[in-house]
């Protein structure tokens, strides 16, 4: 058989703080062990006692002393840190980072641009790259080549029309009107 249980087990026993296979053996000597028993009922009422003096001997906290309290709670002035800490609440944290969002995205295109010297190329070098390229285009519109054909291909039309008048006329009149348009 168990010896007597002594008085911290008795305490932890009352707690509810044993393992469960110290509690059980606990409650196995306690029903069998009447010397046992009659401590943990004085433990019991000894605790019971402490807790209804402790209620019993309540006091409330005086009334000046929290008109104070809250009185320099009102007048505490918030730390630079408070204040900082403030700042990251999501009512101001979430515009703010939407609007730096945004300004960083407009502001991208311009950054490449901020490191390099001026490489800029003004308009006048687009334009004249551009004339050049349409004048060694020989389709196109302003090309002096094109323009050579359109007055040639006119002359030859009008050669034509000379040459259609003539083919009433002799052949020897044919051949002068070929001669002078050449």
């Amino acid at each position: 058989m168990m010896e007597h249980l002594n008085n911290d087990f008795l305490i932890d026993y009352l707690h509810g703080q044993l393992p469960p296979e110290d509690d059980a053996l606990a409650h196995a000597h306690l029903e069998s062990c009447a010397s046992c028993r009659g401590e943990y009922e004085a433990e019991a009422a000894l605790g019971e006692a402490l807790r209804s003096t402790a209620r019993a001997e309540e006091l409330e906290f005086p009334s000046m002393i929290a008109a104070e309290i809250w009185q320099q709670v009102r007048d505490a002035r918030p730390s630079l840190a408070s204040q900082l800490a403030s700042l990251f609440r999501p009512a101001i944290a979430v515009p703010v980072a939407a609007v730096a969002v945004v300004a960083l995205y407009f502001a991208a295109p311009l950054a490449q641009y901020a490191g390099t010297p001026a490489k800029h190329v003004s308009a006048n070098y687009y334009l004249e790259e551009h004339a050049a390229q349409q004048a060694q285009n020989p389709l196109g519109e302003r090309s002096p080549t094109a323009a050579q054909l359109i007055e040639s291909s006119a002359a030859d039309i009008g050669n034509a029309a000379d040459l259609a008048e003539a083919a009433d006329a002799p052949p020897l009149a044919m051949m002068a009107a070929a001669d002078a348009s050449r």
